[in-house]
């Protein structure tokens, strides 16, 4: 097993050059789950009296045929994530390779795409404006680090890549297997690339990946403007249906084997606008996140801020937030 090291700030003492003893998966906790794998929860046992911090543990799906694909997006994941140090970013914990390929991460309480699936089944309200700006400001301020530190599009920007520890307390990012490099000026190099290129999510994706565009560090602040809006309409992008639309979803279709793809078109024919704002929302109360939510989802990719400027914004209105209440 090989295992590798980053650094830790604080006081934390952990040694990594203890062999990992991984139980099978059904005695583990599934946190998540993506394409060809899934994230599992690894409670360490005590050592020497002191209390260890569970992990989160991304491995291949055993369902999923064996896919080279797969497991170098696994291992360039490791890579990456074991040079970033950004108190926004998922930590780096280990990586191994011996029986078990599995990528090792800190664990955070949930995902807020699973948040938000809670609030829906329990007939919730919108989660709080100074709850969608601390979202706003932790996540901006990762993107800032990945664009221009790492010079990296996240590429996969969605709320179920956002996990959330306490009551929005801290926020950060995860889930790099499909990172695309980024030039000095913030523009997608696809000579860097290789052969393979991804552009995430498509009810998530921004207007010049669904018609074709410049592809730049702004093509991750589309998908976060659409995060915040999420947190405000309590349902995915682009799967509402407008009062003036029902009578067109009436009309096309004519039977029910035309029923799933005629859902299909009129959702997918939404991809890469702006949803309009939820009717339950005041645009007084929620001025703030409306504010931020406009901004990060203008068509041209040019008038989005960077998420240096977006960081900032949302910050200071954080801050008025919290002076307000």
């Amino acid at each position: 097993m090989t295992e590798f090291k980053t650094p830790i700030k604080g006081t934390v003492n952990m040694n990594f050059n203890d062999k990992i003893t991984i139980p099978p998966s059904p005695f583990l906790n599934r946190l998540g789950y993506g394409t060809g794998v899934n994230v599992m929860q690894l409670v360490r046992s005590p050592r020497a009296g002191q209390i260890r911090s569970p992990w989160a543990l991304k491995m291949l799906n055993k369902r999923v045929k064996p896919n080279k694909v797969y497991t170098d997006r696994l291992k360039a994941e490791a890579d990456l994530l074991k040079r970033m140090s950004h108190p926004n970013i998922v930590g780096f914990r280990a990586f191994g390779n011996s029986k078990i390929l599995y990528l090792g991460m800190e664990a955070c309480d949930l995902s807020l795409g699973d948040m938000i699936e809670k609030r829906i089944e329990d007939d919730g309200e919108a989660f709080l404006p100074r709850q969608i700006l601390k979202v706003a400001a932790d996540i901006a301020s990762a993107l800032d680090y990945l664009h221009t530190k790492m010079q990296i599009l996240h590429g996969d920007m969605k709320s179920y890549n956002i996990l959330v520890n306490g009551d929005f307390v801290t926020c950060k990012l995860c889930d790099f297997g499909v990172t695309l490099p980024l030039d000095e000026n913030g523009v997608f190099e696809k000579s860097r690339s290789g052969k393979s290129v991804y552009f995430g999510t498509e009810a998530w994706s921004a207007p010049e990946v669904i018609h074709g565009g410049q592809i730049c560090d702004k093509t991750d602040i589309w998908p976060l403007g659409l995060t915040l809006w999420e947190m405000m309409a309590l349902m995915p992008p682009h799967t509402q249906v407008e009062d003036d639309d029902d009578s067109y979803m009436e009309n096309s279709v004519q039977c029910l084997d035309d029923l799933d793809e005629s859902i299909d078109e009129y959702f997918s024919d939404k991809y890469g606008t702006r949803p309009a704002v939820p009717i339950n929302i005041s645009e007084k109360v929620y001025a703030h996140p409306l504010a931020l939510f406009y901004c990060c989802t203008e068509s041209m990719s040019a008038m989005r801020p960077s998420a240096h400027h977006l960081a900032i914004a949302a910050h200071d209105m954080l801050e008025q937030c919290q002076k307000g209440n």
